[in-house]
Formats: structure tokens, C-alpha cells, sequence
């Protein structure tokens, strides 16, 4: 009698476990979303299932690397939270359908990248997880502006744009110390094109002598 409980109790359990395993994301259990500067934007991660019955579903932050004053909204299936909590609880998703994670961003014009890492499973089993993560970029990458001097600099995705009365070549370095573009500054603006640079960190040198660095992740 014991001995078949235990049976019983050993597949009930091995089941939950599979069924933590079956969940299915769209567009992947990885979302990357690019933050304009200034403005909310919205970021989805579906959830669906493949149970018979109604799934409940719980996520958790566990990681958040994302800028200090970085406003975060997170809404789960049928819940709205004020900020990003620690966990969430979504309310049953039945048969068929999807739970959702949606993310709700405005950098404030604070530049930078930043990660969300989940864990996602079945309510009340928080052993039978799944990861998910969220990576969030600006369009952006860094800027800088200096009351002293009116000069200004900003790193997008596919160029360097630099505004200021110093003229003189703005220099691009691995970390290394290695020189790897140069343009020189002629007129007040200038423009330096990353469409070939790879993923990695940088240091940009600027005619005043001031060095400023930022990562490039694609």
C-alpha cells in the first residue's frame, strides 16, 4: 500500500515537472528590445502550454542589470503591476491559450544596455523552472554633454555623432589600446560610421582629450 502511494506520488510529481518543460515561447524564452530614448515601449513574451487543464504560471526576477532611473512597468496575463515586483502570479491561462510577459519601458534618455533574467513555472513549483530573458538596448548607446565647453556626443547603434567648438581627430580604441578608426574633426559636427565595428567595448578619444566609453552589442 505505502509502496504504491509512493508510485502514485512519484509520477504526480515527475508529471508537474514535465509539464514546467512544456511551456513554449513566442517569440522566443529570449526577448531583445530596443528602447527609444524618450518614450515607453512595449515588450512581449507569450507563454503558451500544453496541458489539458488550465495552466497557472508564476514568474520571478532574479537578475536586473538595467540602468538606475530606467523606468520598468511589467503586466502578466490579465495583471498590470505599479514597477517592476519581484514575482508575479498570472491568473490561469486555459487550455489552448497563452500567457503573456509584457514589459513596459522608458529610458528617460538615459543611455545604456541592460538584462532581465526570469525564472518561469508552474505556481507553487518553483524547482521546475524555465529561464527567460529580457535584453534591452537604447538607440542610444551612451551620450555626453558638457556644460563647459557646449559639446556633445552621441553613440548610436551604427555611428558616433560629436558636436563642439574643439577641432582635431576623434579616435577610436579597442580596450586593448588599439587604434581602430580615426576621423578628424574639421568643422563643429562630425560623424564616424560603426556599421563594420564588432560587438564589444570601446573607448572613443575626442579632441579635447577627454575619453569616453561605451559597448556595442551587435
Amino acid at each position: 500500500m505505502l509502496k504504491s502511494i509512493f508510485t502514485t506520488a512519484f509520477f504526480v510529481s515527475a508529471s508537474l515537472w514535465l509539464s514546467a518543460q512544456n511551456y513554449t515561447f513566442s517569440p522566443g524564452n529570449e526577448v531583445f528590445g530596443v528602447l527609444e530614448m524618450d518614450m515607453y515601449t512595449e515588450h512581449y513574451m507569450y507563454i503558451g502550454h500544453d496541458s489539458p487543464d488550465s495552466a497557472r504560471i508564476t514568474w520571478r526576477v532574479i537578475e536586473n542589470t538595467c540602468p538606475e532611473g530606467w523606468d520598468i512597468q511589467a503586466c502578466d496575463y490579465q495583471h498590470c503591476y505599479t514597477g517592476l515586483p519581484n514575482d508575479g502570479d498570472m491568473n490561469p491561462v486555459p487550455p489552448g491559450g497563452q500567457g503573456y510577459l509584457r514589459m513596459i519601458v522608458n529610458p528617460f534618455l538615459i543611455a545604456g544596455t541592460g538584462m532581465l533574467h526570469l525564472l518561469i513555472f508552474p505556481t507553487g513549483q518553483p524547482l521546475n523552472y524555465v529561464d527567460a530573458y529580457y535584453y534591452f538596448n537604447t538607440t542610444a548607446l551612451s551620450t555626453a554633454q558638457s556644460a563647459n565647453d557646449e559639446s556633445s556626443l552621441i553613440v548610436l547603434a551604427n555611428e558616433i555623432v560629436y558636436t563642439g567648438p574643439i577641432l582635431g581627430p576623434i579616435q577610436l580604441y579597442s580596450l586593448g589600446g588599439e587604434m581602430i578608426q580615426q576621423e578628424m574633426m574639421q568643422q563643429p559636427s562630425v560623424r564616424m560610421n560603426l556599421d563594420g565595428l564588432a560587438a564589444g567595448i570601446y573607448m572613443l578619444r575626442l579632441p579635447s582629450g577627454a575619453c569616453h566609453k561605451f559597448t556595442k552589442l551587435h
